[in-house]
């Protein structure tokens, strides 16, 4: 009886394995049935969807090398043809009805954190104006306590210092390719300075309505700004355009 087509190439190291699954468990029944002795009975080696090194050496050393294939040690159609060979019915159709299983994409959009314990995450908020004299950073505002410990959004590195109408500022790049402008600090940190994800780096300081405010630089990741307030670049404080992640999905999934 002919082999189906083989569903997916079977690999045993890095970098496209080694591949774990219901073939592979299918696999190593064949190669026991193959020639007695030439895979362990029973145990991790056989009776799992690893593929393992009593696999691979069954393949590379006895089965390949005696039907007239490369011995690479995976299964490809051509060593998945011979081990059809070997399969009982109950196997071959458990083989008929599997399906690979499908590899979800990972998510583009960098895990940003929020500004201070407790808040939201920098995606779930609306940036609501420009930074005032600084082209390409639309901000939201965040924190609203004097003294509030203000976070790390996500790893980054201190770039440059600033400074802003009511206390400290500063220029920083995030390890996703954001840029941000930190403004409203009692005390910047140094340039040069890293923060991990969460880490304190300042707090809030004096100003008639105390809050930090977090302006965002997309360029670096998207090609372009992110829209801020009712009409995608204004008015001033309002709301209306998409959350920072929706917004960056919906271009990094492109």
């Amino acid at each position: 009886m002919a082999a189906p087509k083989l569903k997916r190439s079977m690999y045993h190291a890095k970098p496209k394995g080694p591949t774990e699954g219901l073939d592979v468990r299918i696999a190593k029944f064949a190669c026991r049935r193959y020639e007695d002795g030439l895979m362990p009975e029973g145990g991790w080696a056989t009776d799992t969807e690893h593929f393992g090194p009593a696999l691979y050496n069954a393949l590379h050393k006895v089965i390949q090398p005696r039907e007239g294939i490369q011995p690479s040690g995976d299964i490809g159609q051509a060593t998945w043809d011979v081990l059809w060979l070997y399969l009982d019915d109950y196997r071959r159709r458990r083989y008929r009805l599997w399906k690979v299983p499908s590899v979800p994409k990972p998510n583009p959009v960098p895990d940003l954190g929020p500004l201070y314990v407790g808040g939201a995450s920098v995606l779930n908020h609306q940036l609501t104006h420009a930074t005032d004299g600084i082209a390409g950073y639309p901000a939201y505002d965040d924190g609203w306590v004097l003294g509030r410990s203000v976070l790390a959004v996500e790893d980054l590195i201190v770039t440059e210092a600033s400074s802003a109408t009511y206390g400290d500022a500063f220029y920083a790049s995030g390890k996703s390719l954001l840029q941000y402008w930190y403004g409203h600090l009692k005390v910047a940190p140094a340039v040069g300075r890293t923060f991990k994800k969460g880490e304190v780096l300042g707090t809030i300081g004096w100003q008639p309505t105390p809050h930090v405010h977090l302006g965002i630089n997309a360029t670096p990741l998207i090609g372009h700004s992110l829209l801020y307030g009712s009409n995608g670049d204004g008015p001033p404080y309002t709301y209306g355009s998409p959350t920072v992640g929706t917004q960056l999905k919906e271009w990094l999934s492109l």
